[in-house]
């Protein structure tokens, strides 16, 4: 590929990180702790992306780079963690062990600082200083055997986060706002295979190669706009979501099952709709006999003969319904069909639209635009 065109994909890069972190971090509509966490880690990959390529272009000298120099990638580790943690638990406190994700950071913030004050008392000029020259050799050679490490851990931490919340089980009204993950273990899941060419070209610079390093840039860039356009547009959808579920927890009214309802399926209206199980998107026939102590088949065909319907069918007219009351309300009016459809129970946008559409013959786009007519 023509190094040309590279450099002009590494510097778009740069400028949209440089604009989507600034609009991420001024932005009141999606403020969270999450978007700041985000707004940072992109800023922060943006601006060290932003000084290697200009060391690496030789638009720079080696000693001005080491003049403003800053380890801005060692805080990628800290910053996607908390990120990362404050989307799944937006409530949770910070744990002070937690802290310990800065260390690197720090330690490398000091040893810069300390390049920079010698640098200041020695003529501004590394030969005139071997110990300014060991300094320097650790900051540019060195930090990359630790900061690809210390990443590598962080994301496996991450992903082992993940799947707990994953398995979690679903808690009546008092459940928190269950995530898309999909998004975020695919943009993690690039990171860390980011981390093996970066890994590659760390050991080719130990080793005094001429090696061509901008690929990298570019994959970094990539992951930029990856991280900001979806993890904006994701922080977004989780706020028109949480919107939704405290007007729709204020209106709500409790359930109460007909007497001459039999037995099985006073025991199953009360959990699907007193506890609201079909808004769990992992909701299953299985976890539900499971809570009636009661066998999947004997279960299945109860609900075939009582309620002359499947059981998908049952809890996907459930969650259309619910659908409808948020889309025949003016205040949901403007949010997004992602926002109201996770928030009625499906588990994407695609499942929506094709369940919607099967039962009343419409998409929710053309549901709502017939609303408005």
């Amino acid at each position: 590929m023509n190094s040309n065109l590279l450099v002009g994909l590494i510097f778009a890069g740069i400028i949209q990180g440089l604009f989507l972190s600034t609009f991420i971090l001024w932005s009141k509509k999606h403020r969270s702790n999450a978007s700041i966490y985000l707004g940072l880690l992109i800023l922060s990959i943006t601006l060290g992306n932003l000084l290697h390529t200009l060391d690496d272009l030789d638009a720079i000298s080696w000693h001005l780079f080491n003049l403003i120099y800053f380890p801005f990638l060692f805080l990628v580790s800290p910053l996607l963690y908390f990120f990362v943690m404050g989307y799944l638990f937006p409530k949770r406190v910070k744990k002070k062990k937690e802290l310990i994700l800065y260390i690197p950071f720090l330690v490398y913030l000091g040893i810069t600082l300390a390049y920079k004050f010698l640098a200041l008392f020695t003529g501004r000029s590394s030969q005139n200083s071997d110990i300014q020259i060991d300094i320097g050799d650790l900051i540019d050679i060195y930090g990359d055997f630790i900061n690809i490490p210390v990443i590598g851990i962080t994301l496996i931490i991450l992903f082992v986060t993940i799947h707990n919340y994953e398995k979690a089980p679903f808690k009546k009204n008092s459940s928190p706002i269950r995530r898309e993950l999909l998004w975020l273990k695919t943009l993690l899941g690039i990171l860390l295979a980011t981390l093996i060419p970066w890994s590659f070209y760390t050991y080719k610079y130990y080793l005094n190669e001429d090696y061509f390093y901008l690929p990298i840039f570019v994959i970094t860039s990539l992951l930029i706009y990856l991280l900001g356009y979806i993890g904006l547009h994701k922080i977004g959808v989780l706020k028109e979501r949480e919107n939704i579920r405290s007007i729709s927890n204020e209106r709500r009214t409790v359930y109460v099952s007909e007497k001459t309802k039999t037995g099985v399926i006073a025991n199953i209206e009360e959990i699907v709709l007193t506890e609201r199980k079909y808004l769990d998107p992992n909701f299953s026939l299985e976890m539900l006999a499971n809570q009636l102590e009661i066998s999947k088949s004997h279960l299945s065909r109860t609900i075939n003969k009582e309620l002359n319907s499947s059981f998908s069918d049952y809890i996907n007219k459930l969650r259309i319904e619910e659908a409808k009351k948020y889309l025949h309300d003016p205040q949901f009016s403007k949010y997004t069909l992602v926002a109201i459809g996770l928030e009625a129970g499906f588990n994407s946008k695609t499942t929506f639209n094709t369940t919607f559409k099967k039962f009343t013959g419409v998409t929710p786009s053309q549901f709502k635009k017939s609303l408005n007519n």
